[in-house]
């Protein structure tokens, strides 16, 4: 009697569309279910970027106020990332060296 039930439900037509049309949905039409995962995930991403540069902005935002109103951060910037000197001044630059770098020099004398 089992036997039987199953194979009147593999053989009912009803049962064979419905297989095939939930494949179709899941994996083949233009609103399949993968193609919704994927778009969720680029809206998540878009999101965090535009969170990002939301406090990004508002970042540069604050720095450029206090680069408009502070003299002292203003000429404080121009050295140490422009290089920049006054005219009675002499500028050196000390670059620092990396450990591994230290070692290969050694070994190549």
């Amino acid at each position: 009697m089992i036997k039987e039930t199953k194979y009147k439900i593999i053989k009912n037509k009803y049962f064979w569309i419905s297989i095939f049309f939930f494949i179709w949905m899941s994996f083949f039409d233009s609103n399949s279910f993968m193609l919704h995962y994927r778009f969720q995930n680029s809206i998540r991403e878009m999101t965090y970027n535009r969170d990002f540069l939301k406090k990004k902005i508002l970042l540069e935002g604050s720095q450029l106020k206090k680069l408009n109103t502070d003299t002292l951060y203003l000429e404080k910037l121009a050295r140490e990332k422009f290089y920049m000197k006054k005219e009675d001044e002499d500028l050196f630059i000390v670059s620092r060296r990396n450990k591994k770098n230290k070692l290969t020099s050694h070994m190549n004398e």
